[in-house]
């Protein structure tokens, strides 16, 4: 089993707070912080900039979504960012990325493929959607149903899994 840690919870439950005290308990600074959200808004704006500030000093970022990373130029082998653990926030805007494909299939393993060509531990943060209502429309369902999958795959490769709430990780493997 690789070294995959999948951190899951609600919005604003301390995901990437503890995601973060993984690595730098692990790794001190060097690691990779890979931001896959994208701005469509000024809230979302003032969303990511907070993320920003929140992350520790000296770590190396990657601000790209999965497309831009499927195309080999960025995390691919040889590269400065080669075997420095991932941190990989968050799965759910990798899932917006998939909303117009037939499957999220194809998505799911070139990512684990990525996981697993990578020489240093991945720590994934994904929101769970688990826990509340269907959605009220179709797109919202097909998000859900998407990044639902997607969790439980990763959840089944991971060698550690934890849910955050209030702040406070559970580990469920």
């Amino acid at each position: 089993m690789r070294d995959l840690v999948v951190v899951t919870g609600g919005v604003r439950s301390g995901k990437t707070a503890f995601a973060m005290e993984i690595l730098c308990h692990r790794h001190g600074h060097r690691w990779l912080y890979w931001a896959t959200g994208k701005a469509f808004d000024s809230e979302m704006e003032a969303r990511i900039a907070r993320h920003k500030t929140e992350r520790p000093e000296g770590v190396a970022t990657l601000e790209a979504g999965l497309s831009e990373v499927f195309s080999g130029r960025i995390l691919g082998t040889g590269g400065d960012l080669d075997g420095l653990p991932v941190l990989l926030d968050s799965l759910g805007f990798c899932v917006l990325e998939t909303l117009s494909e037939p499957s999220i299939d194809p998505w799911m393993d070139r990512l684990s493929e990525l996981f697993d060509r990578r020489q240093g531990p991945v720590v994934v943060v994904t929101e769970e959607v688990g826990w509340g209502g269907v959605a009220m429309t179709p797109s919202g369902r097909l998000f859900a149903d998407r990044l639902g999958l997607w969790n439980q795959r990763l959840a089944r490769e991971a060698s550690s899994v934890y849910a955050v709430m209030a702040g406070c990780p559970l580990r469920l493997r």
